[in-house]
């Protein structure tokens, strides 16, 4: 039989064996649920890496198609940017050459910026009616209604790209249109480069202001009318000669220099110009607004006995006998009627 020393020693082994046993247990325990989380985080890093990848490639077969098809914008408000007198007499023919000198100087100035692999997209939105009506004052145009109509369809007909397009007769409807396109292509990667020809209307600042840091991506298109403040964006100008007019239709002079042209002299303006020469108040005409034929001299007050006083439809002017002004405008106070 085992002395009392031996079972002591028995007992105390027995001890030990059962805490490093109990000891393994737990740590085996550990070393499992880290396993566990171990494997739930691959998995979750598994799924998230599947994700970014798959984003990735989307990314890379979008920028593909983005650089397969670049282009450039030409934006183009048709009311203030007219064609050349020979191109708009022209109609049908005119309306195709204006086509092809467009493309020609757009291409000349990609070429500059080493963006001749682009295709060129030209909108030009105008009141195809008022432009019409005003070019036929001029006889740049027939009478009717929309005689321009010809020149517009063989200009969107000549590329496929372009499109001269009747904005309507409302007064803000080319504008609106203008505002809606550049919004939708600014910031379209695939437009590359944006020429803006409408800096004859300061209501477009707003639109080119947020860009004006993007220098690089607008250029714009000189006018005769072309404002100082679109000077102070510090955007790229160019010119693009023999296309759209030199001089607006009434005839003022293209200030270069960016300022605004200074209308002609009306005989109104005139008027006003001596009155403050010679120091004396300036008192408009009742009628100066009015726009109607040149009014006959009353002769009845010539003789100073008009019955009709300040009621009467015709000048009252003291004139010399060869017919001419006294002063030269008349009595300023006398007249009724400009």
């Amino acid at each position: 039989m085992l002395t009392d020393q031996e079972l002591e020693s028995s007992s105390a082994q027995l001890a030990a064996f059962r805490l490093v046993s109990t000891q393994q247990q737990e740590s085996l325990a550990q070393v499992l649920e880290k396993y566990d989380t171990l494997v739930e985080d691959y998995k979750n890093l598994k799924s998230d890496y599947e994700e970014a990848r798959d984003s990735r490639e989307r990314y890379k077969q979008m920028a593909r198609g983005q650089e397969r098809n670049p282009f450039v914008l030409v934006l183009v408000d048709g009311d203030g940017y007219v064609f050349e007198d020979d191109l708009v007499s022209n109609k049908d023919e005119g309306g195709q050459r204006a086509a092809q000198l467009l493309d020609a100087a757009v291409k000349r100035s990609l070429r500059d910026r080493g963006l001749d692999q682009c295709r060129i997209m030209v909108r030009i939105y105008a009141n195809l009616a008022g432009l019409s009506k005003v070019l036929s004052r001029v006889k740049l145009a027939g009478p009717e209604k929309r005689s321009l109509a010809p020149f517009a369809a063989n200009f969107t007909r000549t590329n496929d790209l372009f499109d001269f397009v009747d904005a309507g007769e409302l007064k803000e409807n080319a504008d609106s249109k203008i505002r809606a396109l550049f919004r939708q292509f600014v910031d379209n990667p695939q437009c590359k480069h944006i020429y803006f020809a409408g800096c004859h209307d300061v209501g477009y600042i707003n639109e080119l202001t947020p860009h004006a840091s993007n220098r690089d991506r607008i250029t714009l298109v000189r006018h005769p009318a072309f404002h100082a403040e679109f000077n102070k964006l510090g955007m790229r100008i160019e010119e693009f000669p023999n296309i759209f007019r030199s001089t607006p239709l009434d005839g003022q002079y293209v200030n270069h220099a960016g300022n605004n042209p200074v209308p002609p002299t009306s005989p109104y303006k005139a008027a006003q110009s001596v009155s403050q020469q010679v120091g004396a108040p300036w008192n408009a005409p009742q009628q100066a607004a009015s726009a109607g034929p040149p009014q006959r001299v009353c002769r009845f007050f010539q003789s100073g006995n008009c019955k009709y006083g300040n009621n009467c439809n015709k000048l009252h002017i003291k004139e010399t006998t060869n017919g001419q002004s006294k002063s030269g405008f008349g009595n300023l106070n006398d007249v009724k009627t400009w």
